[in-house]
């Protein structure tokens, strides 16, 4: 299989997204309600401003847990002191969506990550996983 494709060729397309407003409660509903493990972040115009990952959920708690001023682990107590910037990687590595399958491999290999956010001019435009690309080699 060639990487020279491009990513669109095997791209989620529409992918789950959370806005800066959603919060914890909202974005742990986002990921038991859907198949997904990442969670792009996103602002009124469909721009990428940040990720979530399943994996960042229970660090989450133990951050509280930390905390000097305790946090009973009820949702509305944690969407009171936890907005969602808190939780996602901010201004996260994407690809484009004419950057070769190639290219998302090599980052995916030297940054370990599961997933990549597809922009185009700044617009959200989908989600490459580490899975669509062993799906498209398998």
């Amino acid at each position: 299989m060639p990487l020279t494709k491009p990513v669109s060729s095997i791209m989620t397309l529409n992918p789950v997204v959370a806005n800066q407003f959603h919060n914890f409660s909202q974005v742990l509903r986002l990921f038991s309600e859907f198949p997904v493990h990442h969670l792009p972040i996103v602002d009124g115009n469909n721009h990428l401003i940040g990720i979530v990952s399943s994996n960042d959920l229970p660090k989450v708690f133990r951050e509280l847990c930390d905390r000097k001023e305790k946090v009973t682990m009820d949702f509305d107590a944690i969407d009171k002191v936890l907005n969602i910037k808190d939780i996602m990687t901010a201004n996260p590595i994407s690809v484009s969506s004419i950057d070769t399958i190639g290219t998302a491999v090599k980052i995916f290999a030297e940054k370990k990550f599961m997933a990549l956010p597809v922009v185009d001019n700044g617009v959200m435009v989908g989600i490459l996983s580490v899975k669509d690309v062993i799906g498209y080699i398998a």
